[in-house]
């Protein structure tokens, strides 16, 4: 919150939002220029004035050709709609960076578009009752000129040449202190606190009323039933104190009357400053100070009301832990009561019911005995049937049997019969066939020993020279051999 309205110098409009966002009050920059630059830029979140040698230059809107066909200058808004320019001057340039311009082309004054929260406290407000409050006001209020919003941006202009931030702030604090002494003057300092911003309204206040005395009337109700409503009134004034409806009551007067007070100012700070360029969002009244004597006796009085109402709140619960406690006694009686009728009750029925379960199992047990005889006929004329059944499937099971015994020894025979004429006929085909063979083996064998006996007659011969030649080897190497000759000698 801001206790002031200035003005500054800035080095470069690069620092413009840091500083804005820094002093709370700030409302208007003016930053250096470049000394050889040929461009500029300017930030988003505030106003440009723009100057040419130290006049006032207006921006030209000219139209943007694109895909679609002509179409005027346009920006985006916070909720990403494209905002249409008309085209022509502005005494606002828009944000970004503009090229080429002269060095002698530069931002002369940059104005904040945020809202800007004032603290304006009003000191020494004498009440109806001549009492001296202390009245802590804050406005909140922004400088018009956002032609997305359909504002004039000359109106920019005229704020900073023509108004300036302090002579604003001087123009607020008188135009809000008449009406913020003349509200005071209009209540008693017992109702002052009630011109406070953010408080319940009478219509609040009349529903939460209501919701304690319904509560209060079914807190009667489960207690006693020959209450009526005047009772359950005094009842719920009993659980508030004497003075507290009233109190509240007053008080939502005055905060009524503070909140009429308040759109009463707004209305008239915007018809005289909205032609100057700043509109007044809102009025708040913040705190409310009283001198500490009268405090002291506004507590004191309120400690007096509570702990007469805590008495009577103490007195009122003793008596309803009375009426709790013979209740409790008056029930807990009936309920023992009620339990010896209702145990004499079940005795009765557990009796009577013993009788019915005696009479049952005695019918049980006959019929589990006609059961177990019957059970007995029955399962011997089962066995009986069995065996006849098994005795007659063991007979025709041995003819079955025996019959297929003597089939199959048929069969076999005739088989085996078979087999030996089969096994014969291929024995004699084979013989037949295997000295066909043996003949066609002999002749071929005549043939060849006729073709190779000259050859063999040569291998012989030459069998018998290589053993010659063995003999004569082996007699040469005998070193008892004497060879002679065919004398002798």
């Amino acid at each position: 919150m801001a206790s002031a309205l200035i003005s500054d110098d800035c080095p470069s409009v690069a620092d413009a939002n840091g500083l804005f966002a820094q002093e709370k009050g700030l409302l208007v920059l003016r930053p250096g220029s470049g000394c050889c630059n040929f461009w500029f830029t300017i930030p988003s979140g505030c106003y440009a004035l723009v100057t040419t040698h130290g006049a006032d230059t207006d921006f030209e809107y000219d139209t943007v050709v694109s895909s679609g066909g002509q179409r005027d200058y346009a920006e985006v808004d916070k909720e990403n709609n494209i905002v249409p320019w008309p085209a022509g001057p502005s005494a606002v340039w828009p944000a970004g960076l503009h090229f080429p311009f002269p060095p002698w082309v530069a931002v002369s004054h940059l104005v904040t578009k945020q809202t800007i929260v004032l603290d304006m406290p009003v000191k020494a407000c004498k009440t109806h009752d001549n009492v001296t409050v202390n009245i802590d006001v804050a406005l909140a209020f922004r400088i018009m000129g956002d032609q997305s919003l359909g504002e004039d941006p000359e109106l920019v202009r005229k704020f900073v040449h023509q108004l300036s931030p302090r002579g604003l702030e001087q123009q607020l604090r008188d135009a809000q202190e008449e009406a913020v002494r003349g509200l005071a003057r209009s209540l008693k300092h017992t109702e002052i606190y009630g011109i406070r911003s953010g408080g319940a309204s009478e219509e609040e206040l009349k529903k939460r009323k209501m919701k304690m005395m319904r509560e209060s009337n079914d807190d009667t109700s489960v207690s006693s039933d020959d209450s009526d409503g005047d009772d359950m009134f005094d009842r719920d004034e009993t659980f508030e104190g004497s003075h507290d409806i009233r109190a509240k009551i007053s008080a939502s007067r005055a905060m009524n009357m503070g909140k009429d007070v308040t759109e009463k100012m707004k209305k008239e700070l915007n018809n005289q400053f909205v032609p100057q360029g700043v509109q007044i969002t809102s009025v708040m009244i913040m705190t409310v100070t009283l001198p500490d004597d009268i405090c002291e006796q506004m507590s004191d009085k309120t400690m007096i009301i509570s702990a007469n109402a805590q008495q009577r709140m103490e007195h009122q619960n003793s008596m309803q832990n009375t009426r709790m406690n013979e209740q409790i006694q008056t029930m807990l009686q009936s309920f023992a009561e009620q339990r010896e009728q209702m145990v004499t009750s079940g005795n009765e029925k557990e009796n009577s019911e013993q009788v019915l379960l005696n009479d049952a199992i005695a019918l049980a047990e006959k019929a589990e005995l006609n059961i177990k005889e019957a059970n007995d006929v029955n399962m011997q004329n089962i066995i009986a049937d069995n065996k006849l059944l098994v005795q007659r499937v063991r007979d025709e099971t041995h003819g079955a049997i025996t019959k297929i015994t003597v089939e199959s020894e048929k069969e076999s025979e005739e088989l085996v019969a078979n087999t030996n004429l089969e096994v014969q006929t291929l024995i004699s085909e084979s013989e037949l066939i295997a000295a066909q063979n043996r003949a066609k083996a002999d002749l071929i064998i005549a043939e060849a020993e006729g073709t190779i006996a000259p050859l063999m007659v040569k291998k012989r011969e030459f069998i018998t020279h290589e053993k010659k030649l063995d003999v004569y080897s082996k007699l040469g190497s005998n070193k008892d051999l004497i060879v002679t000759g065919k004398s002798g000698i």
